[in-house]
């Protein structure tokens, strides 16, 4: 493995950042004529949250971003080796880890850029899967500390049984 290759190298630049008022249908937008899942969200210059598209499904196109926005960011230094980000990002159960240029966002490193830069990592994060359903896809932080995938998150939410295992 490539121990000393560094987030920079593989991170997307320029990361594409939203303010908090964004609204659904703007992020959507972005989305699909930039091909980009993440957005980070800054107000006066500071990270203050992160949306997935995955998470803007159940709301209206006119809602604001911030309603379902993560806020707190998994982020890395720029010096920052790109194990370590996909270390944080199988133990936070995340699909993206944003990199911090002193205090500003300087990038984003994604599941898939550290598979495409270091494919010995597809391992390390295969290992996060959904508690119930096994998925690797949109993981949430879950009940008792767990990985949960955004569609049992949604079941759990809406009254459905969820059976928490070994995700297998």
């Amino acid at each position: 493995m490539q121990t000393n290759q560094t987030v920079s190298g593989s991170m997307s630049m320029p990361v594409l950042t939203v303010g908090p008022e964004a609204q659904v249908q703007q992020v959507l937008a972005l989305a699909d004529s930039n091909g980009v899942h993440h957005f980070p969200i800054v107000a006066e210059g500071k990270l203050v949250g992160i949306v997935c598209t995955c998470d803007l499904q159940e709301l209206s196109a006119e809602a604001k971003v911030m309603q379902v926005a993560w806020r707190f960011v998994v982020t890395v230094p720029l010096d920052s080796m790109l194990i370590d980000a996909a270390r944080l990002m199988a133990l936070h159960g995340v699909g993206s880890v944003v990199v911090m240029n002193e205090r500003r966002v300087g990038g984003i490193v994604t599941r898939e850029d550290c598979v495409r830069a270091a494919p010995e990592l597809g391992q390390l994060l295969s290992d996060a899967r959904c508690a119930a359903c096994g998925t690797r896809f949109h993981l949430r932080p879950g009940p008792e500390g767990r990985c949960i995938c955004q569609d049992c998150q949604v079941r759990a939410r809406d009254g459905a049984w969820l059976e928490l295992g070994d995700g297998g």
